[in-house]
Formats: structure tokens, sequence, C-alpha cells
């Protein structure tokens, strides 16, 4: 006989279903727990190191003075002595040039001679005769013949005459002159003013020679600078020169120590110091940068080429014995309204904790832990970069 199916049974079936699945599921969260609790994560931890709030300013690195030897006339280089990178001397020979005659110049000054030649065989002749004419007036005012006004006449008309052939020979002097000048660029009077022989003005070193052998130069005047044949600069005496951006240049004063940082020299850093901040900015690209200099500082005499690229570091403070951790360690969360930091800190058990933590100073890299961990505390690495899963395959090997 078939037992009845009753509403009872039901209940009972439909609890002891319930029972079944709510075992499983606390069976299935505590493996998942354990699993969690099982995972292994890449941790950091703090370190105690000195601690620089500094901002960065790039430029390059240019000599404090640097000399342009121009000629003081025209010419074609005939020779040059130096080469890029010789240390030269004060007074040091470094180039010679030869003058090119202008043709018509030349031309002119000859016109000039001969002209001047002319006034001269007139002078001489005129002289002549004025001075039989005053033998004449003389003997004559001497017999009484004439008055005595005459005689004066006549004597003026001779000094007149000798005046005449003086000035006529200064003219001869003077077109023979600029016939040499149009010729050779130099007579001997001038040849301390002008020469052909071009002369280092400094000690330094020769940093470029724009010039070669059969270009042609011309003096500095009043509407054109002149041909640089070459630069020289003292490379023991070097500044920075660079630019800041605008938000920076407000934390910036004059004296503020700098490390400078060449990058072609392996970056290394030389000790340097701010001279000068710009009073206007200028505008960089849509960005308002300011230009600052600062000197340079070599103690081991390192050979420093001008030109090189720099970063300039300009530290606004510094603190010792900082209690350091990398920025990106640090997690954020919603408290009261504000990001508050806080990081996960491993426990014995391997599990993690959260550590909310007071944050100081920060150079973009690491950040200074005022309160909340110690420097033996393991700090969890939430968000690991192809590097940090490396390092942590490794680990678990």
């Amino acid at each position: 006989m078939k037992k009845k199916f009753t509403f009872k049974k039901a209940i009972y079936i439909f609890l002891a279903l319930l029972l079944a699945f709510g075992l499983f599921s606390g069976i299935g969260y505590l493996i998942q727990s354990n699993s969690a609790k099982s995972e292994i994560f890449l941790t950091k931890k703090p370190v105690v190191e000195n601690m620089e709030d500094k901002v960065m300013a790039t430029g390059k690195i240019v000599p404090r003075e640097e000399i342009e030897i121009k000629p003081n006339m025209s010419g074609i280089i005939d020779k040059i002595l130096v080469d890029e990178g010789d240390q030269v001397t004060a007074g040091q020979l470094v180039a010679t040039i030869r003058i090119v005659p202008n043709v018509q110049n030349v031309n002119a000054a000859q016109q000039e001679i001969n002209n001047a030649q002319l006034q001269i065989s007139n002078a001489s002749m005129n002289l002549e005769t004025q001075q039989k004419q005053f033998a004449m007036q003389q003997n004559l005012y001497n017999q009484g013949v004439i008055s005595r006004q005459e005689f004066l006449t006549a004597q003026q008309q001779l000094q007149s005459a000798q005046i005449q052939l003086k000035n006529a020979r200064q003219q001869l002097s003077t077109a023979q002159k600029s016939l040499q000048i149009a010729r050779t660029g130099v007579t001997p009077e001038l040849q301390g003013l002008a020469t052909t022989q071009i002369r280092s003005k400094a000690n330094g070193t020769v940093l470029e020679v724009p010039v070669k052998v059969g270009s042609q130069v011309i003096e500095a005047n009043s509407f054109n600078s002149g041909t640089t044949i070459a630069s020289i600069a003292n490379l023991n005496s070097l500044i920075f020169e660079g630019e800041i951006d605008e938000a920076q240049a407000g934390k910036l004063k004059e004296g503020m120590n700098m490390n400078i940082v060449i990058g072609a020299l392996q970056n290394k850093k030389f000790p340097g110091r701010l001279t000068m901040i710009a009073p206007k900015g200028k505008d960089v690209s849509g960005t308002i940068k300011f230009p600052v200099e600062g000197e340079v500082f070599n103690p081991d005499n390192e050979y420093i080429r001008a030109g090189f690229s720099a970063n300039g570091e300009i530290v606004l403070s510094s603190q010792k014995n900082a209690l350091l951790l990398e920025e990106s360690l640090i997690q954020y969360e919603k408290k009261n309204g504000k990001d508050t930091p806080f990081v996960e800190v491993k426990q014995p058990d391997g599990s993690f904790k959260i550590a909310f933590v007071k944050l100081g100073a920060s150079d973009g890299i690491h950040v200074q832990i005022l309160s909340g961990i110690d420097k033996d505390a393991e700090v969890k690495v939430w968000n690991p970069s192809d590097k940090d899963k490396e390092a942590l395959k490794e680990q678990k090997k």
C-alpha cells in the first residue's frame, strides 16, 4: 500500500535541502578564505635617508665669458694657426689675413696722386716766378724806386706761393698713403691700429673656429658686427643656464644651493649656487618659463665641455634621517569627506592589516612617513609593476 506524500514531509525535505546548501556554501567560503590567506604578495620596507625638497631646472653648461675675436679690417683668411680645443694665451697669434685691393679705390688713390703731382709742378713754377719777382721788387725798393707797400705785396705773394707748394706736397703724401691702404690695408703709421695679424685677447680654450682659409672677413662697424674668426673661453669658469616653470619660480631665492647633473658625464653631480632668477618670464610653447643661472663648482677639475645639457636641482629644504616610502605604495580611502592615506602592513600570520599614515614632503618618487608605521613594517605592493612581478616570481621559487 502506497504512503501518501503529506505537506509535513515536504517541509522536512525543504529544510534538509536548505541545510545541505548552507553546509556546502560554508565549506566553499572556508576554502576560498584559506586560499586568499595563502596568496603571496610582494612587500617593501621604508628606508631611512636624507630627504630633499627640490625643483628641477633644465638647461645647459656655458662659459661665464666667451670672447669672439674679430678683425679690424676686411680681407681674406690667409692662415689659421689654432684648432678647436687648443689652449691659447693672450697675445698668441690666431690667424693672418690678406688684404684684397679694391680696384676702384686703387684707381681713385692713383688719380689723387696724379692730381697732387700736377699741383706740385704748378706750385713749384709759381714759386720760382714769385721768387724772381720778389728779388726784383726788393732791389727796386732798396733803390727807392717803389714804395714800401709794393715791396710788402711782393713779399706776401712769395709766402703764398711757398704755402701752396707745401700744401701740394702734403696732398701728395696723403694720396700716397691712401694708395698704400687701398693696396695693403695698412700704413706704417697705422700699424698699431690695423693689422693683418689676428691675436687672442685672453687666455682660454678655443671653442670654435667658424672660418676657413680663403674665407672673406669684414671688420666690425656701425652697420655690421663683423666676422668672428675664433671664440675663446675659460672652461674653468662655467655657469648653468636653464629655465624653471612659473609654478616653481616663486619658491626660489638667489643664493640657494644647487646640484648640477650632467647626463653626458653619466649623470654626475656638481655642486652649484643659484645666482640669478629672471624678473620676466617668457612663453615657451604656451608655458611660462623663467630663465635662471647658477655657478658651477668643479672641485676635482674634471673636463666639462661647454654646451653640455644639464639639469639644475635646486634644493628648497632638506631633512636628515627621514623615514621614506615609495609613493606608489600609498592607498587612499574616503574618510569624513577627505582622502585619507593608508598602507597594508603584513602581519605575523601572513595576513595584511590596514594602517593609516601621516605623510610629509615628497620628491615625486618617495614620500616622508611622519607617523603610522616604523622602519620595520612590511608594506604590501598593491599595484605591482612588471619589475615587481618578476621579483615576486623569483620570491615564489
